[in-house]
């Protein structure tokens, strides 16, 4: 088994070594507890896993310059977090995606890596799916 440096993504069983500072800390464990709690609201479920990307930002351009210049991107305070639970081998093989803010509503989708997206009836989840 690889040792965990030498993996490709940084798996934590902890927040403290992502999070670091007291502050920045009990803000992410206020987020990770809400999402947690929103989770088991909607899916009936705890999640099996979170994942967490952090945000960025890129001087200069938008990700790859067209004129042959350098960008700078750099990482920001600012993270998205997510929270995934692998549905049973009896259940049916669905993508539902669901957000805290209830305001977006529920999007499913087939578990089908090559779906076309519809184009016409926009949704917010479609970013999901075409990531």
């Amino acid at each position: 088994m690889a040792k965990h440096e030498e993996l490709p993504v940084p798996i934590y069983s902890s927040l403290e070594p992502v999070y670091g500072e007291a502050s920045q800390l009990e803000e992410a464990e206020l987020r990770f507890n809400n999402l947690k709690a929103k989770f088991q609201q909607v899916f009936g479920h705890a999640p099996d896993i979170f994942a967490r990307s952090p945000g960025r930002v890129n001087l200069i351009g938008e990700h790859i310059d067209y004129e042959g210049y350098s960008v700078l991107p750099m990482a920001i305070r600012q993270d998205t977090i997510v929270a995934i639970r692998k549905r049973g081998a009896e259940e049916e093989k669905l993508l539902r995606i669901a957000n805290v803010n209830d305001k977006y509503s529920i999007c499913t989708y087939p578990a089908d890596p090559n779906q076309e997206i519809d184009l016409k009836n926009h949704k917010w989840g479609h970013y999901f799916i075409c990531g």
